[in-house]
Formats: structure tokens, sequence, C-alpha cells
């Protein structure tokens, strides 16, 4: 358990293993922003705070 944890340090620092893709991001988060600007502009309660629950959700799930 403790060489994998190691082999897996060693292959995020040399480049081998990576994170999330800034563009893939980007791509999946798109949508969830442009939904909550959009509720912004129209209520600014209730439903802006319904989509702002799914683009920080989004962003989470993707920013891991």
């Amino acid at each position: 358990m403790r060489i994998l944890a190691i082999l897996t340090g060693l292959a995020m620092l040399t480049g081998c293993a990576n994170g999330v893709s800034d563009s893939a991001l980007y791509d999946g988060l798109r949508k969830p922003m442009t939904d909550h600007a959009a509720a912004l502009a129209v209520d600014g309660g209730p439903m802006s705070q319904r989509t702002g629950r799914v683009l920080i959700a989004k962003f989470d799930a993707g920013a891991i």
C-alpha cells in the first residue's frame, strides 16, 4: 500500500498522471454558467439560487 502511494506521487510529479483538463472543465461549466447568468438577470432569487447550486456542484465535481 505504501509503495502504491509513493508510485502515484512520483507519477503525478513527473506528469505521468494528470488531473482534470482545463478545456473539459470549461466545456462542462459552459451551460451551468450561462443558465446561472440568465437566472440572475431574471429574478436574482430562488431560480438563481438553484442554478448557483448546480454550478457549484458541477465545478466541485470537475475540480477534484
